[in-house]
């Protein structure tokens, strides 16, 4: 059965106007156009919908009950199509995004608020996880998009580079590396180093310069910079955080100092799934994240 809304909307409007020439100019169709789609629509059905006399239309009672139908296809066609609408121009929609918890608390909360002003009929959700949980929660559909320090492989995830952001040594003021303008990884061998868990970006990338650099593992591992700070203030060791983490870690008695190794730095990617497209919400504030990145980025600790 190829029943179209242009044959419905003809079945509507001559079921209103009860004239061929008023329905079919309602429908800007020429009267023989418009005469051709009822007679259409009613070899589709099966049925005679009208009855037709030189002075008046009326409809049949099966017409009587398509018509109620009729509306009803109309009025729900109408109402996706202002949903739509309403999504196209952003007065209605939601984004998920999952994020590791240095960003999350970072510069992230200041452009979703951004967004939020911009846009305060869209729904936000941030989650704060871990690298891999990141990676499944984008691959599973959960959340829209992820921020993360791992890309995924190309078959699942597309991604896009934001930058590179550099890790710094988190010490006691007064510990000796604390006066010092850079540090060498050269500069921690034989120190107590407290880590953050193994399943994180942080872990991960810091791992094979950890054992060139001959720290000792102080034995603790730790999910939160909070956490972190808190021991390295404690006098347990030293630790090396990210530098998006710095407002989670620093304190009076803490500094960071920034690491001269090149390759003392991680990547931060936009990664969603490749075969489904974001939606017009989604796809806003992707770009909206981007274009803050290239005009502005992260805020760096001067050497």
């Amino acid at each position: 059965m190829n029943l179209s809304g242009r044959l419905i909307d003809a079945f509507l409007a001559l079921e209103e106007a009860r004239r061929f020439s008023v329905a079919a100019e309602r429908c800007h169709m020429s009267p023989s156009a418009f005469s051709q789609a009822i007679a259409r629509l009613e070899q589709v059905v099966g049925v005679r919908l009208f009855d037709r006399d030189t002075r008046t239309v009326t409809l049949t009672a099966e017409g009587e009950v398509f018509a109620a139908g009729a509306r009803r296809i109309a009025g729900e066609m109408q109402t996706a199509v202002d949903e739509l609408k309403r999504r196209a121009s952003l007065r209605v929609g939601r984004v998920a995004i999952a994020a590791p918890p240095s960003m999350a608390s970072a510069w992230l909360p200041a452009l979703l608020a951004v967004f939020r002003r911009e846009h305060p009929a869209i729904a936000l959700s941030l989650h704060d996880v871990v690298a891999d949980r990141c990676l499944d929660l984008v691959l599973q559909g959960q959340v829209d998009f992820g921020l993360n320090a791992q890309q995924g492989n190309d078959l699942e995830f597309a991604s896009h580079l934001l930058f590179h952001e550099h890790f710094l040594v988190l010490c006691r003021a007064g510990d000796p590396l604390a006066k010092r303008a850079k540090v060498s990884l050269r500069d921690l061998k034989g120190r107590d180093m407290i880590h953050t868990v193994r399943t994180g970006s942080v872990w991960q990338h810091l791992k094979p310069l950890l054992i060139d650099a001959q720290v000792r593992d102080s034995g603790f591992e730790v999910a939160q910079f909070g956490t972190v700070a808190g021991l390295v203030a404690a006098g347990f060791g030293i630790s090396l955080v990210p530098e998006s983490a710095l407002p989670l870690c620093l304190r009076e008695d803490l500094v960071a100092v920034p690491l001269s190794n090149r390759g003392a730095v991680r990547p931060l990617f936009m990664i969603r799934r490749r075969d489904r497209a974001l939606s017009i919400a989604a796809e806003n504030l992707w770009d909206r994240i981007v274009r803050d990145r290239e005009e502005g980025q992260p805020p760096r600790i001067a050497p």
